[in-house]
């Protein structure tokens, strides 16, 4: 693909910072969406995307007069939040991250940090 008047430069090029890019994901219930989004808002994390999804659990063990609904699979509302973060964002965001379910122990925040080796 080759943009107009630039002497056949590519017009789509492979993203070359992205030694301290980082790809945060966090997931929650659902219940827990507003605190995740003051989280972020906290902590200057400006661009993420929320994809609401459904996290199922499958039961091992039925109850001996039978699954009245008819299923083996138990679902909860889940959101996950993903933004690409700086390496020191990204470190300072789990440490606050940890302090935060240490503080709410209840709150199942879970949240994983992975390495972005290039990108478009």
């Amino acid at each position: 693909m080759h943009g107009a008047g630039n002497n056949g430069a590519s017009a789509v090029s492979i993203v070359s910072s992205t030694e301290d890019m980082k790809l945060l994901i966090a997931i929650t219930v659902a219940e827990y969406r507003e605190r995740l989004q003051e989280f972020f808002s906290e902590h200057q994390v400006s661009y993420y995307n929320e994809i609401e999804m459904k996290g199922m659990r499958k039961l091992e063990q039925q109850h001996r007069l039978g699954n009245w609904f008819g299923q083996r699979t138990m679902g909860v509302d889940n959101i996950a939040f993903i933004s690409f973060v700086g390496d020191e964002q990204a470190s300072s965001l789990q440490e606050k991250l940890l302090q935060c379910k240490a503080e709410m122990p209840q709150c199942n925040i879970n949240a994983y940090v992975i390495n972005v080796e290039s990108g478009v």
